[in-house]
């Protein structure tokens, strides 16, 4: 008798036809919305999603949002950021073998990140200048279209949500002498509803990004900074 039970293919077969259908409704200009992949230390504190535009302060903190998509498969691509350190954005997970680098776009920037959108699921972007309601609006329609999300280093019109450091520790240093090893941070996420504090090792003494007190706190908007 012949067995007609399913058999679940590989996982670089899972992968490719993941990759595959992407590319399909990214092509179509289908709207679609889905959550990205995050590295466990930042799942519970923010989770992009596709359509969706990100306000973060921190270029170490950005490099962390993109390595959980990137480890997952997806790809990157970074518009305006000359001093984005590859070295230091492998070592958080990103992979620079999927990962566009485009480090002096000028004037065209917006073109630019629009035309990466094909491929890339996540865009890290500097605009050069204060960036306008109809900049804005036709970018995210074009992260809606294309299922991809954007970050923005800086400040972005009306961002699903908004991360800044409030307070950074190195730790290492000793009276004088010794190396960076770690580094201890407290961020403040500004979504819908109130204002949110974590604390992250950012990075731990392994490199990795901790969640430090193992949960997110709600704190008053008045006292946000």
């Amino acid at each position: 008798m012949f067995d007609y039970r399913w058999v679940p293919p590989p996982a670089a077969n899972r992968q490719r036809v993941h990759e595959l259908r992407q590319r399909v409704l990214r092509m179509q200009g289908a709207a679609v919305t889905r959550t990205l992949d995050s590295l466990p230390g930042l799942a519970g504190v923010l989770q992009l999603k596709t359509g969706g535009a990100y306000a973060v302060e921190s270029l170490s903190l950005a490099m962390a949002l993109m390595a959980g998509p990137s480890h997952a498969g997806e790809w990157s691509a970074v518009v305006g950021v000359p001093d984005f350190g590859l070295a230091a954005a492998a070592a958080y997970g990103l992979d620079l073998d999927r990962t566009v680098i485009v480090p002096r776009p000028g004037e065209h920037w917006l073109s630019v990140a629009a035309g990466l959108l094909e491929a890339a699921t996540v865009v890290a972007i500097r605009p050069p200048a204060r960036v306008t309601e109809h900049q804005a609006e036709r970018l995210r329609s074009r992260l809606r279209q294309k299922d991809a999300s954007l970050i923005c280093l800086g400040e972005w019109p009306r961002a699903d949500a908004t991360v800044r450091i409030v307070r950074s520790t190195w730790m290492g240093l000793g009276h004088g002498h010794g190396h960076l090893t770690s580094r201890l941070v407290d961020i403040e996420v500004q979504q819908s509803g109130p204002v949110r504090r974590a604390s992250l090792w950012l990075p731990a003494l392994d490199q990795s990004v901790a969640s430090a007190d193992g949960h997110v706190v709600s704190i008053n908007t008045a006292k946000a900074g």
